[in-house]
């Protein structure tokens, strides 16, 4: 681990990292940018209250530099042992070879600077592609009677089986080690900070593969002015009893590596109520769906959804908003740009709202019940969200950082 010994610039870095309207005036991004936690990561309760989400402010700190090796391993006893980590840039991204598994961690920042990329080894290649292609997968169902791989696993889905038995034998994995191509799974967290970092997969494709960021059991995580790209099985996923979330700030999208399943945000796994009633509650505000993204954002089941100014910039997709099962959704002060399809969906949804947002297509739909949101906000009107979000200071990557 590489560690600045000038410990007054790592104090300065930090503050501009964490509480960038406290530091430089360079930093200030616009009056709708706070640089500050907000929505339902600082709730204390379904009825609103105050949560102090600090990341572990004022604990101690370390600053890592790419080694040009893996770096999973180095990361994650970071996190065990440092309360806020700084990913520097500067030498060049970090690769990760296998998914950081974050447990039980409390009162933690993990933040980046100076154009902080965390990348998986493993990638999509042209030869993978083409060999999928040539065996059609494309066109086989998501759904089946179930299927036994040359590894003993049983897969459901036959689509699935058959990428997975072809990405076997290319790779010669039988332990189909490429399937943990992600970067951080949260699990049973609290009072987490994760800011300004570029999360990049291998592109994705159906092997029920990890995603790029998951959180799983996690309370009270912030994840602001991230970039997300090229998910295996998804950009970041909200599962499994996660509550008090805030997404802000961000961007989601796909490249020429993506092959199939752009299905970008999931919250909730299961229909089943045991996994969801009363927790799941996020507030995506501020972030831009982009190029590739063809479904899920976000697709939610069980908690009360704020999707709040919020570019869809995702022409050519098949489903854009979408609540679920027992969900309860608002979708304010949006801006879809045309060629978006399907801009809102339903099924099996306990309410929904659609509020003040601007549909460049024509769309329309009436609303089912009252999605009451507890905490304090202030919309800006949905005209200027693609000119907010896609300037300086906008959604992705913090300017000067």
């Amino acid at each position: 681990m590489k560690q600045y010994s000038n410990r007054k610039y790592l104090i300065l870095m930090l503050w501009a990292l964490i509480f960038p309207t406290l530091a430089i005036h360079a930093q200030k991004t616009g009056k709708y940018d706070s640089g500050k936690p907000f929505g339902w990561a600082v709730s204390g309760s379904l009825e609103g209250g105050c949560y102090n989400l600090n990341g572990g402010e004022g604990g101690k700190s370390i600053t890592l530099k790419s080694d040009g090796g893996d770096m999973a391993r180095t990361i994650q006893k970071a996190l065990q042992e440092y309360d806020i980590v700084v990913l520097d840039g500067s030498n060049g991204p970090f690769v990760i070879g296998k998914t950081i598994r974050a447990e039980q961690l409390e009162n933690k920042t993990i933040c980046g600077c100076n154009g902080a990329l965390l990348t998986t080894s493993f990638k999509m290649t042209s030869d993978i592609k083409a060999l999928l292609d040539s065996a059609n997968v494309k066109a086989l169902k998501t759904s089946g009677d179930g299927y036994t791989l040359s590894n003993g696993n049983r897969v459901r889905e036959e689509a699935e089986y058959h990428v997975r038995q072809l990405l076997i034998d290319f790779l010669n994995d039988p332990k189909e080690e490429f399937r943990h191509s992600g970067i951080l799974n949260l699990r049973e967290c609290q009072n987490i900070i994760v800011r300004n970092i570029q999360f990049e997969g291998p592109g994705s494709v159906d092997v029920s593969g990890d995603d790029l960021l998951t959180a799983s059991g996690t309370t009270h995580l912030w994840v602001d002015h991230c970039a997300f790209k090229d998910g295996m099985d998804a950009n970041f996923d909200i599962n499994t009893r996660s509550d008090f979330i805030t997404v802000s700030w961000c961007t989601f999208s796909y490249s020429e590596r993506a092959y199939m399943h752009m299905n970008t945000n999931l919250v909730g796994a299961s229909d089943n109520p045991n996994q969801g009633v009363d927790n799941l509650n996020v507030t995506f505000a501020y972030c831009i769906w982009g190029a590739g993204c063809d479904q899920r954002m976000p697709m939610a089941r069980w908690g009360t959804i704020h999707v709040l100014n919020c570019l869809y910039d995702c022409a050519g997709n098949s489903a854009a908003a979408n609540a679920r099962k027992g969900c309860e959704m608002l979708l304010e002060g949006c801006y879809f740009n045309k060629g978006v399809k399907h801009p809102f969906r339903q099924k099996d949804a306990k309410a929904w709202n659609l509020k003040d947002n601007i549909f460049c297509d024509a769309f329309s739909m009436e609303d089912e019940g009252k999605v009451v949101i507890p905490y304090t906000y202030k919309p800006m009107k949905a005209g200027r969200v693609p000119e907010v979000l896609t300037g300086k200071g906008g959604a992705g990557l913090l300017p000067s950082l």
